[in-house]
């Protein structure tokens, strides 16, 4: 399949109700709805900023807004952008309940509509792997910060173990893959990467300064998290998050 063919499928896939309702059940009121995964992540975001003056920043695929609440809610002015405007419609009225401003805009990660140079922050969790062409995307996400300005990926290697691949295992409620959308998956290059794999894109793509981010907040918060409520399909891999500059 051609890369415009793989979008399509993968848009159609995104604006169905039942998986935008996944994604907000999951992330924003399930993961982040926890107290301490959020105060968490919180505390490790403001990390990846550390002591840098951080006036705008941009969450590529940001879904419902889930990282993108964060860097609003730090006072930071953020973009969040998707490729399905029913996800944006619900990020939308998340920012609404959460009172955070917050632009929205409809558009492709591997071509975002934004113009470069603007950004002292560009952020994107778990959406490299969907992408049919990551190396390019990251590349141009590169042009869309201002020399100096910080990019945040934010991944997760999925468990070895079969039986947390089970116990995490929480697939949205009224929608199935056909087999149209796995063959799909199942073309993309980056479908499972580690966060070493990541790191040489980011070399590649002109980044300095890499770093890998210590997740044991992230880590002890959610094995609370499955401890307290075991049915509710706690994620089971390992998170990460890279942080690279752009060279002044």
């Amino acid at each position: 399949m051609q890369a415009d063919e793989l979008k399509q499928i993968f848009r159609e896939g995104w604006m169905n109700s039942s998986v935008v309702e996944h994604r907000v059940e999951r992330f924003i009121e399930g993961e982040f709805g926890f107290e301490p995964s959020f105060q968490a992540w919180r505390s490790v975001l403001k990390q990846a900023i550390g002591e840098r003056n951080v006036a705008s920043a941009v969450d590529m695929g940001t879904g419902p807004g889930t990282i993108a609440q964060f860097w609003a809610a730090m006072g930071i002015e953020t973009t969040g952008v998707d490729f399905s405007a029913t996800m944006l419609a619900a990020a939308r009225e998340v920012a609404a309940k959460k009172g955070l401003k917050i632009n929205f805009v409809e558009g492709d990660a591997e071509q975002p509509p934004l113009k470069e140079g603007t950004f002292d922050l560009l952020s994107s969790r778990a959406v490299l792997f969907t992408l049919p062409h990551p190396g390019y995307a990251v590349a141009r996400w590169v042009r869309l910060l201002r020399p100096g300005g910080l990019m945040v990926l934010i991944g997760e290697i999925p468990p070895a173990d079969s039986n947390k691949q089970k116990r995490a295992f929480r697939p949205a409620q009224g929608w199935k893959p056909d087999e149209t959308y796995r063959e799909a998956m199942s073309q993309l290059p980056f479908r499972e990467h580690t966060d070493q794999m990541l790191r040489v894109v980011m070399e590649a793509a002109g980044l300095i300064e890499i770093k890998n981010l210590q997740m044991d907040e992230v880590i002890s918060a959610r094995e609370v998290h499955d401890k307290l409520d075991p049915e509710y399909g706690v994620l089971q891999g390992t998170p990460y998050i890279l942080t690279g500059r752009r060279p002044e």
